[in-house]
């Protein structure tokens, strides 16, 4: 299965331009808003060779299933936030950005072990209207339907939150294992889940949307490399045109 010419890129933000330094804070905007990861996502694309921006930005109601690259905010204590960015080769001369880049050739073997970093927007494909046929049928985010399914009066006595929070992550989990079933690999460890929320992207004059996303980590083995290689190329889940379904990895002995 080929891959594409990709390149991961790590991008930083020139505070110190006289043409960036007083946009930093619209810009940046909050890391986990909706209206920062749609600034976001519009000013990574400057960064794209001219034929990837000359065939136009998904739009905010497409369901965002597809981008032209993935991305993903990088926040770092020891300095100013970076993005990385997983396609195109970007452009060298941008005037908002301080640009590392290199080819992404990896090479995985069945057994890699991977430790994985993964924000994302999981969903699942479910009927929910029966009348309407294939027209009824939606995607819906995974802690929504598990919510859904276990109903107002679930058998557990914990108190609502904490059931709230476990059924969060055994769906998440649930799905993840899913995606490795087809996506060759399998869980070396169960994820952890490190926070799960729902951002709204652009207002109701742009067709807003809401995304439920969480963040896992944890450690994946590799079993079929082909496979593997070409589910991280394209990424994982929805939302991916704003900052979703990248997997950053890093070897493990």
């Amino acid at each position: 299965m080929s891959q594409p010419d990709l390149w991961f890129t790590r991008a930083t933000l020139r505070r110190d331009a006289p043409d960036v330094a007083p946009l930093i804070d619209i810009l940046l905007g909050d890391p986990e808003g909706g209206h920062g990861l749609d600034t976001t996502h519009r000013l990574l694309w400057t960064l794209m060779p001219a034929d990837i921006q000359a065939s136009g930005k998904p739009s905010l109601s497409d369901g965002s299933a597809k981008a032209a690259f993935l991305w993903r905010r990088a926040p770092d204590p020891r300095g100013p936030d970076a993005f990385y960015l997983l396609g195109p080769r970007p452009r060298g001369d941008s005037p908002f950005f301080i640009v590392e880049t290199k080819p992404w050739q990896p090479a995985f073997e069945v057994g890699d072990r991977l430790a994985y970093d993964l924000v994302v927007n999981a969903t699942v494909d479910r009927q929910l209207d029966l009348t309407k046929g294939r027209n009824g049928r939606k995607r819906i985010d995974v802690v929504a339907d598990a919510l859904r399914a276990a109903g107002p009066a679930a058998s557990s006595q914990r108190p609502r939150g904490v059931e709230k929070e476990d059924l969060a992550h055994e769906a998440l989990v649930a799905w993840l294992d899913r995606q490795g079933k087809r996506d060759g690999f399998r869980l070396a460890a169960v994820p952890a889940l490190m926070h799960q929320h729902i951002v709204t992207i652009g207002g109701r004059r742009q067709g807003g949307v809401k995304l439920g996303t969480a963040r896992l980590t944890g450690l994946l083995e590799v079993t079929e490399p082909a496979a593997f290689l070409h589910r991280v190329a394209t990424g994982f889940g929805r939302g991916k045109a704003f900052g979703y379904g990248l997997m950053l990895l890093r070897r493990v002995d």
